[in-house]
């Protein structure tokens, strides 16, 4: 027998190819139910990140690009290297669009899918699972985390490219971390944790808890299996040092001291109708909404806009005191039984570990589906290795899994639908999130672009009659909109009147240059010119402030100082086509 043969005869090999002949069948699946989502188009952040930033409208890539994108940026989401420098990479290569992007996401997300694989496995392996059962967990455990429809929105929302790439190394980590186990004197692992670690937040910041889930793994893991009790609290010391010390020299690196960072997480932010207790509070009920949809992801019930009253105290609303006590007795429950049931206690504080970053105090938004992406992976593998334990599994076992994977599928289609067609993705955020204002002005404009401003406005006297808990940014959209939609029906007065309410909420660049376009539909360029100059004092690099100046100069007459603002938008933006044809249009009247 040649060795060929001989390493198929192998039993582990024999079960490691099957096992990944079925997680590539799997991720063919996950790629063909999400070939819908691919008709879309980009959506919010996406949409302003893609659309509205330079460095995405040719596609050249150099270093200078790659620096001046990542370095020199105001858009915070271009500050995470990896992510952006793919972004960068495949607009080069293929030119970035919304198809290209979502392709991409998911197969990252197969990739991750097998990568838990590979890291349940030798994680059962150190739990003291026999090799069979631990493959057979391991592949369940992925395949019920990967095929979950919940996580059909952050693969589709293509500027979470980022939560995606931060999770592969986050994962590559953990099994980096495992080997040094195995083998602590080996610097290749060591340095493959290293450089999973700065790859992870170099993709976004939540990878800085990858010390904190290594802490949790560690403590969870039997003691006597690798090296003993003595190797374990050495273990345990190096990575308390590290959940210590890491984020204070990442804040030093930064320029911040360690006092700076605590005072402005612990500052209430203007920019939120919250403060950091009420968010906190309103956590409380948002992660078990998390674990509820997890667990049960009905098509019915995913969403990708989220939206939740806001808690003012433990008891209002009362659903605050059930949902703290909830997690509690998640939390308590499972460290009684740690010893009985070690998987089910990582899975739960993983789950909560993992949020602390994004769901707890620190201002932002109050609740988006992609951050359960990483803290998830572990929550369905207790289920997993009872599955695998089954000693009949046929009938009882394989079919109902099979049924529940070929259930997931569809949803998770049902959700590529949602996200391949515009207006049925803002329908179905206003469906299933009635209180979001985001999701009636998104909407509203879908329905105005298709030149319906009488439907665009009746959808946001809606968002303006059933939202709640909104910042003035979104009142101000709201507004703005509202005066472009009665601009567009012909009704300048009210439209000014939107627009002037808008300004008081928020001056918006986008609503100055419409409030410019109504002045000059309204003949009175004057006004046109006093709103860009207040552009101006606020942004003024705006890619429509020497369009619009322009315009008003035309309407009064000036020609020559119109051609030299065109001139300045040009240099500015040079792959500015309405400026370019507005100056060609006027070099041709002049010379006629």
């Amino acid at each position: 027998m040649d060795t060929g043969s001989r390493m198929l005869a192998n039993p582990v090999l024999q079960r490691t190819l099957l096992s990944t002949l079925l997680l590539l069948i799997a991720s063919a699946a996950i790629i063909t139910v999400s070939w819908d989502s691919t008709a879309g188009r980009f959506y919010l952040d996406s949409e302003g990140h893609f659309r509205s930033a330079p460095y995405f409208r040719e596609p050249s890539l150099s270093l200078e690009k790659i620096h001046e994108t990542i370095f020199n940026n105001p858009y915070p989401a271009a500050q995470r290297p990896i992510p952006t420098l793919s972004f960068l990479i495949e607009n080069a290569v293929a030119g970035l669009t919304p198809k290209s992007g979502r392709i991409t996401n998911t197969l990252i997300h197969c990739l991750n899918i097998i990568i838990l694989f590979f890291l349940c496995r030798r994680l059962l392996t150190h739990f003291g699972q026999a090799p069979q059962m631990a493959e057979r967990a391991a592949l369940l455990a992925a395949l019920l985390w990967g095929l979950n429809p919940f996580h059909a929105d952050t693969v589709f929302y293509i500027i979470q490219r980022m939560t995606l790439l931060s999770a592969s190394f986050y994962l590559l980590g953990a099994i980096a971390y495992l080997r040094t186990r195995e083998s602590p004197h080996s610097w290749a692992w060591w340095g493959a944790l290293a450089a999973s670690f700065i790859a992870g937040i170099a993709s976004k910041e939540n990878a800085a808890l990858l010390p904190l889930g290594l802490l949790a793994l560690e403590f969870v893991l039997p003691a006597d299996r690798i090296g003993g009790p003595q190797a374990r609290r050495k273990r345990l010391a190096w990575l308390l040092g590290a959940v210590l010390i890491l984020p204070s020299l990442a804040a030093m690196a930064l320029g911040y001291s360690p006092a700076q960072i605590a005072q402005g997480l612990l500052k209430d932010s203007g920019n939120r109708v919250f403060t950091n207790t009420e968010r906190l509070l309103t956590q409380g009920r948002v992660l078990m909404h998390y674990l509820s949809l997890l667990f049960f992801p009905h098509p019915e019930r995913l969403a990708f806009v989220l939206k939740y009253p806001l808690s003012h105290t433990l008891f209002t609303p009362i659903t605050t005191l059930l949902s703290w006590g909830g997690i509690a007795l998640l939390l308590i429950a499972s460290s009684l039984r740690i010893r009985q049931q070690p998987l089910l206690w990582l899975a739960i504080f993983w789950f909560f570990i993992n949020h602390l970053l994004e769901s707890t105090f620190i201002q932002l938004e109050m609740a988006f589906v992609h951050r359960n992406y990483l803290p998830s992976i572990f929550l369905f593998l207790p289920i997993a290795c009872w599955l695998a334990r089954q000693k009949r599994p046929g009938v009882t076992i394989v079919l109902p899994i099979t049924i529940l994977m070929v259930l997931f599928l569809a949803s998770w289609n049902s959700r590529a639908m949602v996200w391949g067609d515009p207006a049925k993705f803002w329908e179905d955020s206003v469906e299933k999130t009635p209180g979001s204002l985001r999701a009636y002005i998104n909407l509203g404009i879908i329905w105005d672009i298709r030149q319906q401003p009488a439907k665009a406005m009746e959808i946001y006297q809606q968002g303006a009659k059933n939202a709640y808990d909104e910042n003035s940014v979104a009142w101000a959209s709201l507004y703005c909109n509202m005066g472009i939609a009665s601009m567009h029906l012909g009704q300048y007065g009210p439209a000014q009147r939107y627009m002037s309410k808008s300004l008081a909420y928020s001056s918006m660049p986008d609503c100055l240059v419409n409030l410019a376009k109504l002045y000059l539909k309204l003949n009175n360029p004057g006004m046109a010119m006093r709103a860009m100059d207040e552009l101006a004092r606020g942004w003024p690099r705006h890619r429509k402030l020497h369009l619009m100046r322009a315009r008003a100069y035309l309407a009064a007459g000036q020609v020559a100082a119109a051609r030299m603002e065109l001139q300045r938008e040009l240099s500015l933006f040079p792959q500015n086509r309405e400026a370019r044809s507005l100056l060609e249009t006027i070099s041709t009247t002049n010379k006629r």
